[in-house]
């Protein structure tokens, strides 16, 4: 088994890296000067955590560095909840109306789950919409953070953004978000096959992480029944992506970044 020491010398080899895929994430994000150094030095700290704890859960499913690049992607998140960064609702959001902008920045700015933010917007007399329906709306809008490749320019204030580290952080963006973008897109059309109802016990199961349990009164539907039913929609999703050429495992990968996200 790796010990410390093992994921230390991963870590040190790959510092550049990282911080370079810290560097893009910010300018993805807006974030520059000051505020994006802040957040180069708190990724270091963060990756040390634990005894190096985001190297020992690697899985080694896909590189190393496109790994990387996810997770440093995930913590950009994080640090702006933590930091009180800044929000923008989503085109998606704008066109759909109210209530959908203050949806997703419950679930996806504030960290709610579904339930939770539906309850807030509910009591705040934001919506009349049901649990169900909430969730509905909430498919319909991005799994938020950006997911096409971005070319990154010396305007950007980047480190060495000329010539072989211009090219390397291409490559960062690219590793990242192409993998993530392909698997969202697969698993959104695929979803997009099933019946309503079948879409919002995916989305609170799979995606928002709700048990059973949770999804059953949510629904108002008996809960035995939901075991069949979500081993029956499990193997139509299974079919539907790897049609795609998309690997189960990434799948998994990208919904377990979605709810730590």
């Amino acid at each position: 088994m790796p010990d410390r020491h093992t994921f230390e010398r991963q870590f040190l080899e790959n510092l550049a890296w990282i911080e370079r895929a810290a560097a893009i994430a910010c300018a993805k994000g807006g974030v520059k000067g000051a505020e994006a150094d802040d957040f180069v030095s708190w990724i270091r700290v963060k990756l040390m955590e634990d005894d190096y704890a985001a190297f020992r859960r690697f899985r080694g499913d896909a590189k190393l560095t496109t790994y990387l690049v996810t997770v440093v992607q995930r913590q950009f998140y994080e640090y702006l909840r933590e930091q009180g960064g800044r929000w923008r609702p989503s085109a998606a959001a704008l066109r759909l109306g109210p209530p959908a902008g203050d949806l997703e920045a419950l679930v996806y700015r504030d960290g709610y789950t579904l339930q939770q933010a539906a309850e807030k917007l509910r009591t705040g007399g934001h919506t009349e919409l049901s649990d169900v329906e909430l969730a509905r709306l909430l498919a319909r809008l991005p799994e938020r953070g950006p997911l096409r490749p971005v070319v990154v320019s010396a305007e950007d204030g980047l480190p060495g953004a000329e010539g072989r580290e211009q090219a390397d952080d291409r490559v960062i963006a690219a590793e990242g978000d192409a993998l993530r973008q392909r698997v969202l897109s697969a698993l959104e059309r695929a979803v997009a096959r099933l019946e309503p109802e079948d879409r919002a016990v995916v989305w609170m199961h799979l995606v928002d992480g709700h048990s059973l349990a949770e999804v059953a009164r949510m629904l108002n539907v008996d809960q035995k029944p939901l075991y069949r039913r979500l081993d029956r929609l499990r193997r139509r999703l299974r079919e539907y992506v790897e049609a795609e050429g998309i690997a189960d495992s990434d799948v998994l990968e990208i919904l377990s970044d979605r709810r730590a996200a």
